[in-house]
């Protein structure tokens, strides 16, 4: 990305996210991982490189756009919501999403999985990373 457009995309970006009273739709996302820690092979320190890339440009790719152009993207680009009774074992649920009926899932690029979570306002966060596939059925 040349530096004039890199400047370009950038201040958009700063631009849209700065207005509080916007809609999370129109906002860009932000990532959290602070609830993906102290759960085994679920966290992203459990991955192997090729997971921790895949999650870095998936991370990267939605970053560039709002959360309504993401809720418009194709489920296996974008996220879809599960019924938190699919699951077969989602320990470890945070406090804050207990009462949650649904559970957020983003496919990672190349079948390396998919980053399980909650997005709450502008931000998603990662609670489980299963690149095993073996937390609901697929």
């Amino acid at each position: 990305m040349g530096n004039a457009r890199k400047a370009r995309y950038l201040g958009k970006h700063k631009e849209a996210n700065k207005d509080k009273n916007k809609s999370s739709y129109e906002l860009y996302p932000k990532f959290s991982f602070e609830f993906n820690v102290g759960i085994a092979n679920r966290s992203i320190e459990a991955e192997q490189q090729d997971v921790k890339l895949s999650i870095l440009k998936k991370i990267s790719y939605l970053s560039k756009l709002t959360w309504k152009e993401i809720g418009n993207l194709p489920r296996q680009q974008g996220f879809e919501k599960i019924d938190k009774a699919s699951f077969k074992t989602i320990a470890g649920i945070p406090q804050k999403f207990i009462d949650e009926k649904q559970i957020d899932v983003f496919r990672l690029p190349s079948d390396k999985g998919r980053l399980i979570g909650f997005i709450e306002a502008e931000t998603f966060y990662v609670v489980w990373i299963d690149s095993k596939f073996d937390m609901y059925d697929h």
